[in-house]
């Protein structure tokens, strides 16, 4: 008897079974590949991974060659093997997006655009490198949201002001499948001008000039409102190397996972290039002990009043080097006199920075679709002074980037200012964790990561970034995470940068004290709880700031030398030599206009005139004020 032959797969069925198996490898080792180059897991995280992949590739391999007596059984395999494989590249993607994060891809110096000969820069060489931004902006309304809706329209350009990164941007444009006319415009004035009387249809202007914009702007030209006009089309980065007298090369601990260290996290009142000179209006320090698991945030007023150091880059400021000014001026001459003058204030080592601004928030929250925060009853704000938007309510506010850069700059709106400032930042940040964490971020992830490698500035080195992740990777510690901020009174003192009197802030000593040995115990791996700190003071910290500054005579001196815990206490048993009560009156001192009918001097002769006494008018201490140039850095323009 003949034995029946066994039916034969279709020769269609067996061309899809290869193609999805050698897709299925394919997705597999990339995905492995990506894992191994970004450097940031463990060899047994890799090894258990690995094995894992390969079990269920195997699988499914048995499954795409194995015959089926059923046509569906077969389909479906080909659709779960295909829906891992898509996986597995979507998670490669990702991996290999995150990577460009780390290693900086920068432009060869000769090559003119960004899509030719790159470069990738190891951890020495990032340290001499800035991103420089071109921005594509056209006004809302104009249904222009992407290089394509450019085709057939005129965009403004000063090509003599930055050809290289005006060039980039264009041919970035035109690789997107766009098709315009330019037009040449001599400044960022004109070229904004241009935007808003609808002269063009969009506008490229290298970020570079948008400080300029905001320092000449007014209610007439509302150049400080561009970014609130306008969307954001597409932007072309490019780097560059940073300026000597700008360059701060970090203080790096041995080993990241085991050292504590401090990062000094600088927020500049700017759009565009991150570093750039700009006033430092977030200056918080962030001290981490990888071992004990401890974190500290120690934020401090903008407007502290404090002596400028200089001992990072001697040649950014050595005219102001020693003198007190407010901790926000430090910024003009680089984050390493910010960096400086906060160590010698506070008496602890900072190790490395990180530089942000407000382009770097925008660009974020925008990137991952915008963000939620909740305002309590009595903090609403119909409109931001900071740029004009819409304010917040009471209650769930869903902000784009924009309005959240409002929210977080926002200080006139509110009886406390700053403090509420600080509140409503660590609102925005704690927003942008929840959404990052949220599902929406598979969708939002490639854009989040594009907009976060262009969002900060660090010198510390890729290495070390990459051992962190790998840290929280190998076991995910829970961390105690704490906040510390200090305040102080406010007072008009004259401030050199300025060359003018200007609002500052006198900080609390007692809290300085206590902000100092926060960080020192952070350090010296005690627990922390600033609710009850210790109460040994922290030996290491730098009197420098209770010391006579090395100023002009006729500068305001703060004197801290006092017994007080900071300038607005008083001791109980402690009576003001200068003090005068203002229901109380002098028996020493005479009116001249005024004759007490009923008294009689006893050495007085009839006849002789007595001339009554002026009191004296006490001497004040006079210093220069100048008026300041129209191009000066107003302080009624802070925000």
């Amino acid at each position: 008897m003949r034995k029946a032959k066994k039916s034969r797969q279709p020769k269609t069925l067996t061309f899809f079974c290869w193609v999805f198996l050698i897709l299925l490898i394919g997705s597999i080792g990339y995905i492995l590949y990506e894992a191994l180059q970004i450097g940031i897991f463990t060899s047994t995280q890799l090894m258990i991974a690995g094995g894992v992949l390969a079990l269920i590739g195997v699988l499914f391999a048995c499954l795409l060659i194995k015959r089926f007596y059923h046509v569906w059984t077969k389909i479906l395999v080909f659709i779960l093997s295909g829906a891992f494989s898509l996986i597995c590249m979507y998670g490669g993607y990702y991996i290999d997006k995150t990577n460009d994060l780390f290693s900086l891809v920068v432009t060869n110096p000769n090559s003119d655009s960004n899509s030719g000969d790159t470069q990738v820069l190891n951890s020495a060489d990032v340290l001499g490198q800035m991103a420089m931004t071109v921005t594509t902006y056209a006004m809302h309304g104009s249904n222009i949201t992407n290089p394509g809706d450019l085709n057939g329209k005129v965009v403004g350009v000063m090509m003599s002001a930055d050809e290289k990164g005006t060039t980039g941007a264009i041919n970035q444009l035109n690789n997107a499948g766009a098709a315009f006319e330019t037009r040449e415009y001599p400044s960022s004035f004109s070229l904004v001008d241009a935007l808003y009387a609808n002269e063009v249809d969009a506008i490229i202007l290298p970020e570079q000039f948008h400080d300029e914009l905001l320092e000449n702007a007014n209610d007439f030209n509302k150049y400080n409102a561009l970014t609130t006009f306008t969307n954001n089309v597409d932007q072309y980065i490019y780097y560059e190397p940073i300026p000597e007298e700008m360059r701060n090369p970090a203080d790096e601990v041995a080993d990241i996972t085991k050292d504590p260290f401090t990062i000094l996290i600088s927020g500049a009142d700017s759009y565009g290039n991150i570093n750039s000179a700009n006033r430092s209006d977030v200056n918080m320090l962030v001290t981490v002990n990888p071992v004990t698991h401890q974190v500290l945030m120690v934020s401090l007023p903008r407007d502290s009043y404090i002596p400028f150091s200089c001992k990072k880059n001697i040649n950014a400021c050595y005219n102001i080097s020693g003198q007190q000014d407010k901790l926000t001026h430090t910024g003009f001459y680089g984050v390493g006199t910010t960096e400086s003058t906060l160590e010698d204030f506070l008496g602890v080592e900072i190790n490395y920075t990180v530089q942000v601004n407000f382009s770097s928030l925008i660009n974020i929250v925008d990137a991952i679709g915008g963000i939620d925060v909740e305002v309590e009853p009595g903090l609403e704000v119909e409109t931001f002074y900071a740029n004009g938007t819409e304010g917040v309510h009471a209650g769930t506010n869903h902000l784009e980037g924009e309005r959240a850069l409002a929210f977080a700059r926002e200080r006139h709106a509110y009886l406390t200012g700053d403090n509420q400032r600080i509140i409503n930042q660590q609102l925005v940040l704690k927003a942008l964790l929840n959404k990052m964490m949220s599902p929406a971020m598979v969708v939002n992830y490639p854009g989040f990561i594009r907009a976060l490698s262009t969002a900060f500035s660090t010198n510390m080195p890729t290495k070390q970034i990459k051992e962190l992740i790998g840290l929280e990777l190998a076991g995910f510690p829970s961390w105690n995470i704490q906040s510390f901020t200090v305040s102080g009174d406010s007072d008009m003192l004259y401030c050199p940068s300025l060359n003018a009197v200007a609002s500052v802030v006198i900080d609390n000593q007692a809290q300085v004290e206590q902000a100092s040995s926060l960080i020192q115990d952070v350090i010296e791996g005690k627990e922390i709880d600033v609710n009850n700190p210790s109460s040994e003071p922290n030996v290491h910290r730098n009197n420098s700031s209770n010391q006579t500054t090395d100023t002009d005579s006729s500068q305001d001196q703060i004197d801290n030398s006092s017994d007080y815990p900071y300038p607005g206490y008083t001791d109980p048993g402690y009576t003001d030599p200068g003090y005068i009560d203002p229901g109380y009156t002098d028996p020493g001192y005479q009116n001249p206009s005024y004759t007490d009918p009923g008294y009689t001097d006893p050495g007085y002769i009839p006849g002789e005139d007595m001339a009554p006494v002026a009191p004296q008018e006490p001497e004040l201490p006079s210093f220069p004020v100048d008026t300041p140039d129209f191009d000066l850095p107003f302080e009624e323009y802070d925000n």
